[in-house]
Parts: C-alpha cells; structure tokens; sequence
C-alpha cells in the first residue's frame, strides 16, 4: 500500500522532471506543441470509444477461434491508453503508445467453439483384429 502511495506522489514529480528536461534540449514550444497535441489525441481516441468497444469485443467471441486474452481487453487498452495520452506528460504517453503496440498475448479457448477446448483428443474408429480367426470368418463379423 505504502509502494503505490509512494508511485503516487512521484509520478506527478517525473512527469515534471521529464518535460522540464525535454524543454531544455527542444525547446518550450515544442514540448508545449507535443502536450497539446497528445491531449487532443486522447480526447479523440476516448470520444470515438464509445459502441466500438462493444462491436470489437463481440466479433472477436463470434470469430470461434483461438482467442487471445490481449484481444479481449482492446477496448479496455484502448480506452486506457486515450485516457493517458489525455494526461499532460511524456511518461503517460509513452505507457500509452505500449500500450496501443501489438503483442501476442496467451491464447485463450473460445467460449463460441466448445470443440476447442479438446485439442488433444483425436477422434476415430477401430477394430480390434484377432490373428486365431480366419480371413473368412473375419468378413462375417
């Protein structure tokens, strides 16, 4: 508990530090440009969040494939990483930006394909041959 309050109270402090040290080597104005213009996409991305995060979430579940846990929660990264682009500050938007990147992440069984829960099991027929019997008396059984 103490960790997390300790994260809170240095995030704001690094977020100064590195926009003061980005300031020195570009420039006020650029680092000033860059803060808008992260804020603006922020706001953006978590404007048109809205009913596409439903659409994803179902057409993923639909697909019956193979899903991966990482696809599930886009909507959720998406909406995340709009949220930190919106908070003024570099460190937030490179969190965001990792975010957005696509990484593979551990496939899960599709709750729409109940078959692919058993991968391992190979379906077939067989006939047990008993070497004694006569190839006649096989045929009629």
């Amino acid at each position: 508990m103490r960790a997390i309050l300790l994260l809170l109270l240095l995030y704001p402090l690094l977020e100064i530090a590195t926009l003061v040290t980005l300031a020195h080597h570009l420039g006020g104005g650029v680092v000033f440009l860059l803060v808008v213009a992260s804020s603006l996409l922020g706001i953006w991305m978590l404007r048109n969040q809205k009913l596409g995060a439903l659409i994803t979430l179902t057409s993923v579940v639909r697909q019956g494939q193979q899903v991966s846990l990482y696809s599930l929660l886009w909507p959720l990264r998406y909406a995340l990483s709009g949220l930190l682009f919106a908070i003024p500050g570099i460190l937030s938007d490179v969190l965001a930006v990792l975010l957005l990147l696509p990484f593979k992440g551990p496939q899960l069984n599709s709750m729409a394909n109940p078959g692919a829960m058993a991968d391992d099991v190979i379906e077939g027929e067989f006939s047990r041959v008993d070497p004694k019997r006569s190839d006649a008396q096989r045929h009629l059984h």
